[in-house]
């Protein structure tokens, strides 16, 4: 983790390999949210900027927490609608940090998984960031940033996926 933290946004605005592409499409920022990142610099650290993607949902949140109704409702609400409610469930923190950090070129994974010991259907997300200096992806956890956003050592992959849109399939099929 430590690895991913100290890159700059500047080592993203290389070319990119093409491969990492899909890694970058982005879904439209609300503006109220975005004009939280206009002093972000290309020397701005890819831990600096995590740390304040944290605080500004922290200032449009307010008091408001919204652990989200059920799975479908914490993948598959739209963006706007997660901060509106102010979402804090996994898988809405993970696209809300996903979106974000693609728009500063980060290339970011949706991770869909367990965690291991949980009863039941305990289902977990995070992300996965690409490291264009050692050109290997960091798992970080946005629900965690009390632990600098240190993945849950539980936490059990089970599939990667662009944007929770392509979970709606696994999902319908009961393959998720």
């Amino acid at each position: 983790m430590n690895n991913i933290r100290k890159v700059k946004i500047s080592n993203y605005l290389k070319n990119q390999p093409r491969n990492l592409r899909l890694w970058l499409h982005s879904k439209k920022v609300p503006k109220y949210l975005w004009d939280g990142f206009k002093n972000i610099t290309s020397e701005t650290t890819v831990g600096e900027l995590l740390t304040r993607i944290n605080k500004e949902l922290g200032r449009i949140y307010g008091k408001k927490r919204d652990k989200a109704r059920s799975f479908a409702d914490s993948r598959f609400t739209p963006l706007s609608n997660m901060l509106k409610r102010g979402m804090v469930s996994c898988g809405a923190l993970s696209i809300i940090f996903a979106t974000i950090l693609r728009k500063f070129n980060v290339p970011t994974k949706l991770v869909h998984g367990r965690l291991r010991g949980q009863k039941g259907e305990s289902r977990h997300a995070w992300l996965k960031l690409y490291n264009p200096k050692n050109k290997k992806w960091h798992a970080i956890d946005p629900t965690q940033p009390h632990r600098n956003f240190a993945i849950i050592l539980s936490a059990r992959q089970i599939k990667i996926y662009a944007n929770w849109e392509d979970l709606k399939n696994d999902y319908k099929k009961k393959k998720f």
